[in-house]
């Protein structure tokens, strides 16, 4: 969708508007449509090149004890671990950020980063809960775990506001022309209700709850905590983005929900179709065994 559209999301992609504005004409070198499909490209393949060599080996491993698929695994992880961080930074600023080419920041890459592990965690817990009951998992999930997975759900609840703030701070103590209007699209024509929204549900209300100790050590309860974080999620997404077009005043559009129903819905269908094809629990994992 975003290669069919680039036309009507990126003033950068129109020759008419980079002839008459000199920092557009500075950054064509970078923001040109065929460069940008191209990242777009490279991107999705190195997301699918680490998928294919971590589901495959992890799938050998199950069916034979092999000392060597642990190891490719393990070096693998690592590999994948730094080309996320990589292709994830350059995507976000590509697909994001470059809706306002005007404007930048060094740490905007990190903040998406930072919300994703946050959604990976929140979306692990609920689907936890789910099967904790069920063998081979009610066998070793115990109230411990579900602990364990809360306090990672609140370090990265705090992570995320930290990347957040951080952007902030230096944008205010900077008081750039060039860098405060971003920040003035999200706090006026409505939007400012949406900030203050974020700032007390997807951070001060779950952090006061996560402080918690018998609530992280309840499934349910912990459960319901991380679906309202998905949720605040995709709140905190639409606030980066939909600013760029509507600064004035909160646009809701019926394609909103439905692209990420759509989307995610595609997904969740893989995850669950891989869930019942492939073991619960590592088989032949000599960390795991230990």
């Amino acid at each position: 969708p975003i290669a069919l559209g680039v036309h009507h999301l990126y003033e950068w992609s129109h020759a008419e508007e980079v002839a008459r504005d000199p920092i557009l004409q500075i950054k064509s070198f970078y923001l040109n449509v065929p460069f940008f499909l191209g990242r777009a490209v490279l991107y999705f393949a190195a997301w699918i090149g680490v998928m294919v060599f971590l589901n495959r080996w992890s799938s050998e491993q199950d069916e034979r004890d092999d000392p060597a698929l642990g190891r490719r695994l393990h070096y693998m992880s690592r590999v994948g671990l730094l080309v996320y961080a990589l292709t994830m930074t350059f995507a976000s600023v590509d697909w994001a950020m470059s809706l306002e080419p005007h404007w930048y920041s060094t740490i905007y890459g990190i903040l998406f980063i930072g919300g994703q592990v946050l959604s990976a965690f929140a979306f692990v817990i609920p689907v936890t809960a789910m099967l904790a009951d069920r063998s081979p998992l009610s066998e070793i999930i115990s109230a411990d775990t579900f602990q364990d997975l809360g306090k990672l759900l609140l370090g990265f609840i705090m992570l995320w506001a930290y990347f957040a703030l951080s952007q902030f701070l230096i944008v205010w103590s900077g008081n750039l022309p060039e860098e405060v209007p971003w920040y003035l699209r999200r706090t006026a024509g409505g939007w400012q209700a949406v900030s203050l929204a974020l700032i007390l549900f997807h951070f001060a209300l779950p952090f006061a709850i996560l402080l918690s100790r018998s609530i992280k050590r309840n499934p349910k309860r912990l459960a319901f905590v991380a679906l309202g974080l998905i949720v605040l999620r995709f709140v905190d997404v639409y606030w980066l983005i939909v600013p760029a077009f509507s600064p004035d005043r909160i646009v809701f559009h019926w394609m909103d929900p439905l692209a990420a129903i759509g989307l995610g819905g595609v997904w969740i269908y893989f995850f669950v179709g891989q869930l019942q094809d492939r073991p619960l629990l590592p088989v032949n994992d000599p960390a795991f065994a230990g």
